[in-house]
């Protein structure tokens, strides 16, 4: 999922890093072990597999739905109704023991935090425009990358001497903490950054679609961000089942998946400010690169341990590329096509969260686990060369905001 730029430094934008680090945390929570709790139910990791190549059908179809609901209703309601939603459909999991309750609940968590990242991200974008806040002051993920870095160590912990249903509670509660928040800052604070501006009803899906295409640097962002997606979605499945597998328990899920985040808290600011200078070529080629090697190791190191430490080293990669995915396509992007072109881009996700699984459950089907690694990084080798090969090193400056 997404991340949200955050302009933490300054007074005005902790609203939103205060929320963003909430919900970081509700859903770093359930990161070490939900592949595995789903392994549970349907027994295999092919299974489990196909599983995620579902719930990513789901997430397709809310991107392509959002921009008729973002002209409809308001973002504040959005954000409401979604984190009550996903506050108690984490708590209903503790009740789970089928599939077809967990397809529904795991639908229901997929379709209102995809709303949730949505909004907050366009919120975000007009905080800062109507600010003139420049990319230099502060603009990285600090806030949701602590929430992602404390979510996991207690997440897996709280699994392992509690149980899965305790972790899945805590989720719950950060979620309410979360909409308990937002209904704060609309009730008492009145704050200009949430008031809602006029909405419009006008829905054109296939307008919207070539108009989104028709830009060559909408569609190398579309392009690339769909390879980091496919990364962020084999991460998220596959090294959870991969830690169980080599016989750890969900303790040590949750302090590797924490550790991943430390390489994103040291560079991912210094990253904007490297392309904000020279460009965004070499440190997304770079990135894909390190990746890449990182995998392939992986596939022919014989010792477990120490590709715990490669997979925290190979998000120094991704460090180098998740910062610039939304610098380019808000460099590409009018304001007054965010709430039209926002939810194209964002069909990226669930196209490579379903490519991801889908992908792996084949190479089940006939390699062993660790075949994984090979693929997946051969896949970061080709995403390395795309970028290498259609990014300009310099992007233009920002279309005008009409």
């Amino acid at each position: 999922m997404h991340k949200i730029r955050t302009h933490h430094k300054h007074e005005e934008g902790k609203i939103f890093s205060r929320l963003i680090l909430i919900i970081g945390f509700g859903i770093g929570l359930s990161l070490p072990i939900f592949p595995n709790f789903v392994k549970t139910i349907l027994s295999t990791d092919s299974a489990t597999s196909a599983f995620y190549s579902t719930m990513a059908i789901v997430m397709m179809i809310t991107a392509l739905t959002s921009t008729f609901l973002l002209r409809k209703v308001e973002r504040s309601t959005i954000i409401k109704v979604s984190l009550i939603i996903l506050s108690a459909s984490f708590f209903a999991l503790i009740f789970v023991t089928r599939i077809q309750s967990l397809a529904i609940l795991n639908a229901l968590q997929v379709i209102f935090l995809l709303f949730v990242v949505m909004t907050l991200s366009l919120y975000v974008r007009d905080f800062a425009k109507s600010r003139d806040l420049g990319k230099e002051e502060g603009k990285f993920f600090k806030y949701q990358n602590l929430g992602y870095f404390v979510g996991p160590l207690i997440g897996g912990f709280t699994a392992v001497y509690f149980g899965y249903e305790t972790a899945f509670i805590l989720s719950s509660l950060a979620f309410m903490l979360g909409f308990l928040y937002f209904s704060h800052l609309r009730i008492v604070q009145k704050h200009p950054a949430i008031v809602e501006g006029k909405k419009q009803p006008q829905f054109k899906f296939f307008e919207n679609l070539k108009h989104y295409f028709r830009e060559k640097n909408r569609r190398k962002v579309f392009i690339f961000t769909l390879f980091l997606m496919i990364w962020l979605g084999f991460k998220r499945l596959y090294i959870p089942l991969y830690i169980v597998f080599s016989g750890y328990i969900e303790s040590m899920t949750g302090i590797i998946l924490a550790l991943t985040i430390v390489p994103l808290i040291l560079m991912e600011e210094k990253t904007g400010e490297y392309a904000d200078k020279h460009g965004v070529r070499k440190p997304i080629t770079l990135g894909f690169t390190i990746m890449a090697l990182s995998l392939l190791i992986i596939f022919f190191n014989p010792y477990t341990f120490v590709n715990f430490f490669i997979i925290v080293a190979a998000h120094f990669g991704m460090a180098l590329v998740e910062p610039l995915q939304e610098y380019f396509l808000f460099k590409n992007m009018k304001k007054k096509d965010e709430d039209n072109l926002y939810g194209i881009y964002m069909t990226a996700d669930p196209i490579a969260l379903f490519l991801t699984p889908t992908i792996g459950a084949v190479i089940l089907i006939f390699f062993q686990f660790n075949h994984l690694f090979l693929f997946f990084g051969i896949i970061m080798a080709i995403a390395s060369g795309f970028s290498w090969f259609t990014l300009r090193q310099k992007l233009p400056d920002e279309l005008p905001q009409e």
